[in-house]
């Protein structure tokens, strides 16, 4: 695969015989060793299993997908050697743990990553949302990481899952969002108890969420010297009643400027909109995603956002409770408000039997058509105790996009047979062959369903693509909110440079397009957020091209 800078730069999606989607877990040998820590000591503390997220980023610059991993810690004032995981990819299909030499052993009761150039100093600073204070760690160049939560000011001492970096007023720097779930701690803990179907007895359980008063998302406005300010407030973003759990980017009205759509935890989800002057305005009611189609609000946990059908239209997709189905709101180019279509997707009977949390769009075929995955796995061990026919491991969904606006269930199908207690997930291309693998992180509740899964994509025969990796100069470093366009003879893709999504989670920001067999782009088109566009005609496939900002015009 090569790589370069682009100066002038085209394709056609052409039908073919479909792939053999094989997924191959990975873990053991490339040489991660994980394991989960949730500090559980039988309290039954809400926390223990609601963690925790992974992310794929390179923090060192070297091409190479590394990846990182939030962990809990002992409650109290017990010693710990429990800290998050940053594991380097050495380029040959291993990984080694560095998160000693980086500086990020540091214990932290973690949920959530989002990771972003804040600064615009070239490289990957990290967020990490927690139980108790969240931390900012400032990437210094030189493989170390130095926390500089204090100075930056975006600590958040409640109880933090999901955030996201974006530029929520296209100054050039990214500000951050981040969702906050209830208010919560071990002083103030409810015990909770179920009655059992199997012996009679009342037994110690997790509680919903409906125990506890939720708390505000907080939005922090980059001040560009290295200072973050606590708009909240002012940006029309403070509602304490979310339980929020995921945040996604999207630009569901085309304006220009990115939006947030939130998913909430037995609340009404948000859609804030927004307006452009620094403020932002909740029409998740108006616009039809707050509730499910009976009017009632569902206990979602990830979410993400995309033109699955190549129309130009947006999907918004949230993992629900078991029971619930995984929602599928659509709206096509100029409709009114969005509809679920979980049903006429034929994922909604499907997804009502998984408890589901990161839920993410990608690729996984590169036929040009957007599938989607989903890790799923009950809150509670002991959940056949009272619902027999639910179980607390459960296998992942991979949904394949039919291209004729259904999706089919192909996990088992795709070598995903086993079962996990998952919480997060991502994708990205670690191994550089242009196939998108996952990253699935479990909740450490018991040894063998615990830990990290990393799942090598091994589809066969490998189609032909064509991967983005922007790099701002007007607009913010990484080029989070721009938007490319990829044109192959009658198919136009779309897709928007992000952080955030599934849950707790975070995947490459490189973008990855499938071309099937075609072995050009006729154009790529980037629209960044300073308002700058750049265009590039012929285009060959299977390369990473590097689009600076402007460059188009030299």
């Amino acid at each position: 695969m090569r790589t370069f800078v682009l100066s002038s730069v085209l394709i056609c999606l052409c039908i073919h015989a479909e792939a053999s989607i094989q997924f191959t877990d990975v873990t053991k040998a490339s040489g991660i060793e994980f394991q989960h820590f949730t500090g559980a000591t039988g309290e039954r503390y809400m926390p223990e299993t609601m963690g925790a997220g992974c992310a794929f980023l390179d923090y060192d610059a070297d091409g190479n997908l590394d990846m990182l991993l939030a962990n809990g810690t002992a409650w109290g004032l017990a010693e710990t050697t429990h800290t998050p995981r940053l594991y380097r990819n050495t380029g040959n299909g291993r990984f080694v743990d560095v998160t000693q030499a980086a500086k990020l052993n540091v214990p932290m009761y973690g949920m959530g990553i989002t990771v972003a150039d804040y600064d615009n100093d070239a490289d990957a600073d990290i967020y990490f949302t927690n139980v108790g204070e969240n931390r900012l760690f400032r990437n210094n160049g030189d493989l170390t990481f130095t926390d500089v939560t204090e100075i930056a000011g975006v600590g958040d001492p409640g109880w933090s899952t999901s955030a996201a970096f974006f530029d929520a007023d296209n100054d050039g720097w990214l500000d951050l969002f981040v969702c906050n779930y209830v208010e919560w701690t071990p002083e103030t803990d409810v015990p909770c108890t179920v009655n059992s179907a199997v012996d009679s007895k009342r037994y110690r359980s997790y509680c919903t969420p409906t125990v506890y008063i939720g708390q505000s998302c907080r939005f922090y406005r980059n001040q560009g010297n290295g200072k973050f300010t606590d708009f909240t407030l002012q940006a029309g973003l403070y509602n304490p009643i979310g339980k929020s759990l995921g945040v996604t980017l999207l630009d569901y009205n085309h304006d220009g400027w990115i939006d947030l759509a939130v998913a909430n935890d037995t609340e009404p989800n948000f859609l804030y909109r927004n307006n452009g002057d620094g403020t932002f305005t909740d029409e998740a009611l108006v616009m039809g995603i707050a509730f499910s189609e009976t009017g009632k609000a569902r206990g979602s946990m990830g979410i993400d956002a995309a033109d699955v059908y190549n129309n130009g239209g947006t999907v918004i997709a949230i993992g629900n409770f078991s029971n619930e189905k995984t929602a599928f709101f659509y709206a096509e180019p100029g409709d009114t408000y969005f509809a679920d279509s979980a049903d006429r997707a034929q994922i909604g009977k499907v997804s009502s039997r998984s408890l589901t949390f990161g839920t993410l769009f990608f690729d996984c075929d590169l036929d040009g058509a957007l599938d989607l995955f989903c890790v799923n796995g009950h809150i509670e061990p002991g959940v056949y105790r009272y619902q027999q026919h639910t179980p607390y491991p459960q296998l992942p969904s991979l949904f394949r996009n039919q291209g004729d606006g259904t999706f089919r269930d192909i996990t088992k199908r795709a070598g995903l047979v086993r079962a996990g207690v998952g919480r997060g997930c991502a994708y990205g291309d670690y191994d550089s062959d242009g196939n998108l693998d996952l990253l699935v992180s479990n909740n450490g509740v018991k040894d063998e369903f615990g830990g990290v899964w990393l799942l090598r994509n091994d589809t066969e025969p490998s189609s032909n693509y064509l991967r983005v990796k922007t790099v701002g100069v007007r607009s913010n470093r990484d080029g989070i909110g721009a938007k490319v366009r990829v044109t192959t003879g009658d198919t136009i893709q779309y897709q928007m440079v992000r952080t955030g999504s599934s849950y707790c989670s975070q995947s490459e920001m490189v973008l990855t397009f499938g071309l099937g067999k075609s072995e050009t782009v006729a154009q790529l088109e980037i629209q960044w957020s300073s308002g700058e566009i750049d265009r590039y005609t012929e285009l060959k496939a299977n390369q990473t091209i590097e689009a600076i900002e402007g460059a188009s015009k030299k």
